[in-house]
C-alpha cells in the first residue's frame, strides 16, 4: 500500500468516481441506512445490509460531527459514508459500498485510485471499535448480488493488509492496471482471513469505517512503472507472507503506536529506517520470532516529524534470488 502523495507539475486528471465525496444528494439525511440518498451510490445487500448516509446539515442519526458510533468531522467537503465491514457471530454482518465510474476503464491502462477512511473517535457505549484487516476494493460491473449481509468473494485489486483501527482519516492509494472495461467499484471487507484488532479493555464486537473522498485517475506509465503499489519499488515485492505496514501513529493513545513487521518463520531481516535527508533514525533485526516495533523516535530518542521515511531490509538468505527489500512508511501524529 502506498501513501505517498505526488505531483506531476500541475497535471491534474479526471476523477473517474462520480460523486466521489457523497456531496451530491437527494436529501439530507436523518436516520441509520440512507446511503441510498446519495447520488450514484448502491450497495449489494437487502434491507439488513444497507451502509449510512451523513452530512453536517442531517439531523438524528444522519448528523455529523456526532455520529451514533463515533464522533467524526469530514474529511473533505460536509458529507461521508459509513459502513459495517464486520460484526462478530451470531450478528455477523457485512456491508460494502458500491460506486460508479465516469466511464468505462481503458483494458491496458494504468490507473491511479485512492480513498480516506477512519474509524472515527468511537464512543465509550457502542459495540463499534474492532479493527479488521482484508479491507479492500474490487472493480466490477454493477452493484454485487449479495445474499443479505453475508461476506462477499470477490476478486480485489487492492487490499488493507493491517487490522486497521484508527481513530484519525488515513489516505490510501493504490495503482493498477485495468483488465477489463469495468464501469464500478466495491468497497468491503475482501480479505478471506482477517485479522482483528481489539481493545482490551473494552470488549468490542464491530468493524464500523467511515469513508471520503475517492479519487481515480488515469496515471501514465512512465510513473506506474517505478511503483508496484503495496511493495514499494518494481523489483522489491514483499515476499509471501510477510506484511510491512505503510503507516503508523506513534501518539500513544494505544493504537497502531509502532511500525510492527511481519515476517514468515526462518526469514529474518535487518531493517533500517531513513528520513529524507538519508540520516538514519531507526534500526533492528527482525525476524518471525522477534518483532521489535519502531515506536516512530529516532537514534536519540526524539520524535520524529511526521512525513514519509525510506525502509530497507537485507536478508542473508536469498528468496528466489532477492535479498534486498525497500519501501515507504509514513509517521502519522
Amino acid at each position: 500500500m502506498l501513501t505517498l502523495g505526488m505531483s506531476l507539475g500541475g497535471f491534474h486528471a479526471q476523477n473517474l468516481v462520480v460523486n466521489g465525496g457523497f456531496e451530491s444528494f437527494l436529501e439530507f439525511p436523518n436516520a441509520s441506512g440512507q446511503l441510498h440518498f446519495v447520488s450514484d451510490w448502491g450497495h449489494g445487500g437487502g434491507a439488513s445490509a444497507v451502509p449510512d448516509f451523513f452530512h453536517e446539515g442531517g439531523t438524528g442519526a444522519g448528523d455529523l460531527p456526532q455520529t451514533p458510533l463515533a464522533k467524526v468531522n469530514a474529511y473533505k467537503g460536509k458529507a461521508i459514508a459509513g459502513f459495517v465491514a464486520y460484526s462478530d457471530p451470531p450478528n455477523a454482518k457485512h456491508e460494502y459500498l458500491t460506486g460508479r465510474l465516469a466511464e468505462p476503464l481503458k483494458p491496458g491502462q494504468r490507473y491511479r485510485m485512492s480513498f480516506a477512511i477512519t474509524s472515527g473517535r468511537v464512543h465509550e457505549w457502542v459495540d463499534a471499535g474492532v479493527g479488521v484487516s482484508g479491507l479492500g476494493v474490487s472493480m466490477g460491473f454493477g452493484v454485487p448480488d449479495q445474499l443479505e449481509a453475508e461476506k462477499l468473494d470477490l476478486e480485489a485489486q487492492f487490499e488493507i493488509h493491517e487490522a486497521l483501527l484508527d481513530r484519525n482519516w488515513r489516505r490510501f492509494t493504490f495503482v493498477f492496471e485495468a483488465n477489463q472495461p469495468f464501469t464500478h467499484f466495491t468497497f468491503g471487507l475482501m480479505g478471506r482471513n482477517p485479522r482483528f484488532l481489539r481493545m482490551e479493555d473494552n470488549p468490542r464486537t464491530k468493524a464500523y469505517y467511515f469513508m471520503d473522498d475517492f479519487v481515480l485517475e488515469e496515471t501514465s506509465a512512465q510513473i506506474a512503472s517505478n511503483m508496484a503499489v503495496g511493495r514499494g519499488e518494481r523489483g522489491f515485492a514483499i515476499p509471501e507472507g510477510a506484511y510491512v505496514p505503510n503507516g503508523f501513529t506513534p501518539n500513544k493513545d494505544g493504537l497502531n503506536d509502532t511500525w510492527n513487521l511481519v515476517l514468515p518463520e526462518s526469514m529474518t531481516w535487518d531493517v533500517v529506517v531513513a528520513d529524507r535527508w538519508g540520516r538514519t533514525v531507526w534500526t533492528e533485526q527482525v525476524s518471525h520470532e522477534v518483532n521489535v516495533g519502531w515506536d516512530g523516535k529516532d537514534d536519540e530518542g526524539q520524535p520524529c516529524v511526521p512525513g514519509p521515511y525510506a525502509w530497507r531490509a537485507v536478508s542473508s538468505t536469498p528468496l528466489e534470488g532477492q535479498t534486498v527489500w525497500k519501501g515507504w512508511v509514513n509517521v502519522l501524529r
